[in-house]
């Protein structure tokens, strides 16, 4: 036991020392981001028209010779960190595979898993993501999943939040609503968490696994091996960025749009399965006569920044100037990139209070159903999808935003023509007279193409048939 005096000289020694454990952190930070940067400059990845990311060769044979020392932790760190890269222009919404990484991956979880996982024995269905978001696109599609199949148990496992996560608190009672139950890895190292989680699916012995991963998320490329269930599905939602997985031979593989699906047939090895997307049945929406007519559009911030041809804030101010009365912005957006946007309005001599935000909500089909207003608009300059058939679903009539020489892939029309289409800033005057003039027969026509391929009964089938189930 320590005596008073030497007590305090203890102490005084650390603090003596805690500078010095900041500079040193302060050094190795630095030495990271130099070696960091060292390690891609000169970075230009590129891609071919069948979707295929090239000139990566470097960064793969040196993945590759960390797997082959056994070096696990700095391959799967390694790996991730290869795979943000990868997520940004040039690649955006014209590559979705990199079959070299995803051979890695695979030969990686053979090393985690190395033998098939017992015979599954009950209707257990898991769910693995990376993070769930209460107004994501994607969480939504996990738990539109879970209400198509009652008669199945599921899971869902996160491998990239804490369970002290105030989305997770916040997600917990719709969860808790559709018999969801939740878990979340606790390992701390890359390696033990993929580990944690092929252990967890041997325990649970699922039916089948459902991919919903980030595009990066190396943790479950390697944690999930192709023999780990009887069904493993990779789920193509993040469906215009090159991802992890993607190309993976040992899982099966389901689209969840047509512009998706249309690239992913062409490899024939891969034989993907489809299904739309689906929104829940509430009704239409009550028709509103107002005059002038207003809108409604919801997606995430990154979805209105920057610019295709024209930037949101002018499309905005254009929309302003011949008619629209007001836009209602649903969803989170950072106070700077209001405060950008309401500034642009301004400058093109417009009142920017005409635009309105409005906070995240839980169901944006009842949203609208309560604002009631006369047409939904998709996001710009990056298309949304589930937000656009929630739309529909309502039956309100759509201004689908795609200017001339989008890539079909950041901004698909998942309204099947059914919508007012918008491609330059000269055609608002015409789309705006539409939506005053044919507001009924374009919501009617909405209503109908969501009655045909959104449906949940569509999705239910689809997902059964994917998944190699028994109705």
């Amino acid at each position: 036991m320590l005596t008073p005096a030497k007590e305090n000289r203890k102490t005084k020694l650390k603090l003596l020392l805690r500078p010095l454990g900041r500079l040193k952190l302060k050094l190795l930070t630095k030495i990271s981001v130099t070696r960091y940067n060292r390690r891609y400059a000169n970075f230009q990845p590129s891609s071919n028209p069948d979707g295929v990311v090239l000139a990566i060769d470097k960064h793969v044979a040196s993945l590759a010779a960390l797997l082959d020392r056994g070096n696990m932790e700095m391959f799967l760190k390694r790996l991730a960190e290869l795979s943000v890269k990868l997520l940004s222009d040039p690649l955006r919404g014209r590559a979705l595979f990199v079959p070299e990484l995803d051979e890695l991956a695979r030969r990686s979880s053979l090393i985690i898993t190395p033998k098939p996982h017992p015979p599954a024995n009950s209707k257990l269905l898991l769910h693995i993501a990376t993070e769930v978001f209460p107004t994501g696109g994607h969480t939504r599609v996990i738990e539109d999943v879970a209400a198509a199949l009652p008669d199945y148990r599921h899971v869902l496992l996160i491998t990239n939040m804490h369970g002290a996560n105030p989305d997770l608190a916040c997600l917990k009672p719709r969860f808790d609503e559709l018999g969801l139950m939740l878990h979340v890895l606790q390992c701390l190292s890359w390696t033990e968490r993929a580990r944690e989680l092929s252990s967890l699916i041997a325990a649970l012995r699922p039916q089948a696994v459902l991919l919903f991963a980030h595009q990066d998320d190396s943790i479950v490329n390697a944690g999930v091996a192709g023999h780990a269930a009887p069904c493993v599905l990779f789920v193509h939602h993040a469906d215009h960025q090159p991802s992890l997985g993607a190309f993976r031979l040992d899982y099966a593989h389901l689209d969840l749009t047509p512009a998706c699906h249309s690239i992913c047939t062409a490899r024939a090895l891969l034989q993907p399965s489809f299904v739309n997307l689906t929104a829940k049945d509430i009704g239409a929406v009550q028709s509103v006569e107002r005059h002038p007519i207003i809108g409604v559009t919801c997606g995430s911030p990154h979805k209105y920044a920057g610019s295709n041809q024209f930037t949101y804030a002018q499309l905005l101010a254009a929309l302003f100037a011949n008619g629209v009365g007001q836009i209602l912005h649903i969803g989170y957006m950072p106070e700077s990139q209001k405060d950008e946007i309401r500034a642009d309005i301004a400058a093109s001599g417009q009142d920017p209070s005409r635009i309105i935000f409005l906070p995240n909500t839980p169901s944006l089909a009842v949203k609208l159903q309560e604002i009631s207003p006369d047409f939904y608009m998709t996001s710009h300059p990056i298309g949304s999808g589930k937000a656009t058939v929630e739309a529909l679903s309502v039956g309100l009539p759509v201004l689908f935003i795609c200017p001339a020489g989008t890539l079909p892939l950041l901004n698909p029309d998942m309204t099947f023509s059914a919508s007012v289409l918008l491609s330059a800033l000269e055609q608002i005057p015409a789309a705006v007279h539409r939506l005053e003039t044919e507001k009924n027969t374009l919501a009617k026509r909405s209503r109908e193409v969501y009655e045909k391929h959104y449906s949940p009964a569509a999705f239910r089938e689809g997902l059964l048939s994917a998944l190699k189930l028994g109705a």
